[in-house]
């Protein structure tokens, strides 16, 4: 689970960020909506540790992120969160298979290649599994992400506008994906959106103001 309190954040004195408390318990999702300007990205980059808010606390499993820094808050990261960004990012000389060996490889010094396959089978891409990132199209590439993002078993998935880029039909897909997926694995689902689609389906919403 993941839950927060008094966080803010400020790019300068111009600029500062009151975000809304959350709570979100394993299996579970909470969309953080809001219009744009509002801090919603910058809000799920605190929650990943991209970004150090200026006070309050997230604590994910009972410890609070927050107070790790250096090699403890990356390492602490790669384990019990994985991000699903707006734009894929892949390395572009490595396979799909590939890739997500890195992401294990990074986050335990182990390549779980016998997990990344179930991923891929798990979202119907295995067959993709020795192609390039760039011969996938935008909703495979989409599906790819997720199961990097789930590769280490996280505790907290968190989701950047995942369905900007995507037909509806692909949208369906992928918003019931990291919904099922994130049952079965038990992990916190915290989606950033402005996506109406997404916004219809779930009950469980922030909006920034």
């Amino acid at each position: 689970m993941i839950s927060t309190k008094n966080i803010t954040f400020s790019y300068n004195k111009d600029q500062n960020f009151i975000m809304p408390d959350l709570f979100c318990q394993a299996g579970s999702t909470i969309l953080v909506t809001g219009n744009s300007g509002k801090g919603k990205t910058t809000y799920l980059h605190i929650l990943a540790g991209m970004l150090q808010p200026n006070s309050g606390e997230i604590l994910i499993d009972n410890t609070d992120f927050t107070n790790l820094k250096g090699s403890k808050a990356d390492k602490f990261r790669g384990k019990n969160i994985g991000v699903v960004f707006q734009k894929s990012h892949f390395i572009a000389s490595l396979s799909v298979l590939e890739n997500l060996e890195m992401a294990s490889w990074l986050a335990t010094g182990k390549k779980h290649t016998k997990r990344a396959k179930e991923l891929l089978n798990k979202l119907d891409i295995l067959e993709q599994a020795h192609k390039q990132p760039s011969q996938l199209s935008v909703g495979q590439q989409q599906r790819v992400s997720i199961a990097r993002a789930l590769m280490n078993e996280p505790k907290v998935l968190l989701a950047d506008e995942p369905t900007s880029s995507l037909d509806d039909k692909n949208a369906d897909n992928v918003i019931e994906i990291l919904e099922t997926l994130s049952k079965e694995y038990k992990t916190a689902l915290i989606i950033v959106t402005h996506d109406n689609r997404i916004k219809a389906k779930f009950t469980n919403q922030i909006t920034m103001v």
